[in-house]
């Protein structure tokens, strides 16, 4: 999952996206600010769960029919 994505599902960058996304998953502002283009596996995870799959922590796999 990418992490524009997770802040963008909070409301973005300058709307308070990060700090309602530190808030959902129960970590710091500073511990999501640390993160690079991609969450942590285990917080991807758990937001997937948080968010009852309205982000996925992985892309689901294309299949050719």
């Amino acid at each position: 999952m990418r992490t524009e994505d997770a802040v963008n599902y909070y409301g973005g960058r300058g709307n308070g996206g990060v700090r309602r996304l530190a808030a959902a998953l129960g970590i710091t502002h500073g511990a999501v600010c640390q993160w690079g283009e991609y969450l942590p596996a285990l917080q991807a995870y758990r937001l997937e769960e948080i968010t009852q799959g309205h982000l996925k922590s992985k892309k689901e796999p294309k299949t050719d029919v």
